[in-house]
């Protein structure tokens, strides 16, 4: 639960800001392009530390990196209420993303050590609906913050809590394993990791999945506020949206634990998510927004907490955490890309109907890799910790 806790924290963080464009940008005489680089500003900087972080949590173990990182990210989503210019904002969205890049390797190392595989698609799938909850939870919170306190309040309170949460976090957290400084030479890894073909492959599907998902997290609510809809009813739209997002991977972990694969899994869900995108898309009335804004955040969300399991048992236990660093390395680059692209879209055209379609192309790709993924060549590497 305390990996849950952590890694939800980073998703409030960084989707606190979508809420907030629509009153931030005119306030600071931002375009649009500038808000979507604002998104892509965090995975600047969430980039940086992935697979540093990967390779520290393997030698040294979770609990102090996952609480620094959360003092980092708390720290300078604060400092964003003092913001007058969007460069400063810009900065210290770089600095949030610098701190929550340590929390995913970090939080699959955990969650190896604690589960036998048998087990892992519940745990990782409870870990998993933190993105999905994080929208859930900043679209709720955040349009009442911003009501009561204001912008500038809204970044206050919600980094204040997740300074809060890595000050827990230090205290509370615990370990299964015994760490070695000497468990091997970086490189090492680094050649296992880099050289198996099927966990590129995976890493590559998650990449394109997630050009997906944070398009869509950040640059729905100005569509549907584009749509005539307050900045509420656009936060209880994308609360759908994360409800949908945070049952997918339960369930999806639920029923990966009773299959002896994964991968069909992954292709059902694909396919199934390309056309509910286009159909959100389209819609313009709210309550046919939040049925299908609900259908499109279960679809989008169910291949998670497989890709992350199956990139862990492709690496073994020794290279856990380095594993998920490099493939979520390789996943938040189009997080970095996506936002932004999708910005200047709507600067060029004015519209959105475009973005959609941009959008959905992603998991069509992500079906071409997945379908040259060998699942059952797994390198069980360094399983030494009991269960």
């Amino acid at each position: 639960m305390l990996c849950a806790l952590c890694f939800l924290f980073t998703f409030i963080t960084r989707f606190t800001w979508p809420p907030l464009i629509s009153v931030v940008v005119p306030a600071l005489g931002m375009t649009m392009g500038q808000a979507g680089a604002f998104m892509s500003a965090f995975y600047l900087g969430y980039l940086i530390t992935q697979i540093p972080a990967g390779v520290l949590a393997d030698r040294y173990g979770a609990r102090v990196i996952l609480s620094l990182s959360l003092l980092i990210e708390g720290t300078a989503t604060m400092t964003l209420s003092l913001i007058d210019s969007y460069e400063l904002g810009f900065n210290l969205r770089i600095l949030a993303g610098f701190g929550a890049g340590a929390v995913f390797a970090s939080c699959s190392r955990a969650l190896v050590e604690w589960f036998p595989p048998k087990e892992q698609g519940l745990a990782f799938g409870l870990l998993m609906a933190a993105p999905s909850g994080g929208i859930l939870i900043t679209n709720v919170l955040v349009p009442h913050l911003n009501q009561s306190l204001g912008w500038h309040g809204a970044f206050l309170a919600v980094g204040s809590l997740t300074f809060t949460a890595g000050v827990l976090i230090l205290l509370l957290m615990k370990s299964n394993c015994t760490y070695n400084e000497k468990i091997g030479d970086v490189s090492e890894g680094l050649r296992l990791i880099f050289g198996n073909r099927d966990l590129m492959l995976t890493a590559a599907t998650g990449f394109f999945l997630m050009w997906l998902q944070l398009g869509t997290a950040t640059w729905a609510n100005a569509y549907i506020k584009s749509l005539g809809f307050s900045i509420s009813q656009a936060g209880q739209v994308m609360a759908w949206y994360g409800l949908g997002g945070v049952v997918a991977p339960l369930v999806s972990g639920i029923m990966s634990d009773r299959l002896d694969c994964r991968k069909p899994l992954v292709l059902a869900a694909l396919v199934a998510v390309i056309p509910t995108t286009i159909l959100f898309g389209q819609q313009t009335s709210f309550s046919m927004l939040c049925i299908v804004g609900l259908a499109a955040g279960f679809m989008s969300y169910i291949v998670n907490p497989q890709l992350t399991i199956m990139i862990s048992q492709f690496a073994g236990m020794k290279w856990a955490a380095t594993a998920n660093g490099v493939s979520n390395f390789l996943f938040q680059l189009a997080s970095l890309l996506s936002p932004w692209f999708i910005g200047l879209v709507i600067d060029s055209t004015g519209i959105f109907d475009y973005v959609w379609w941009i959008l959905a192309m992603g998991p069509v790709v992500s079906i071409l890799f997945i379908l040259g993924v060998r699942e059952k060549s797994v390198i069980q590497l360094g399983m030494g910790c009991k269960y």
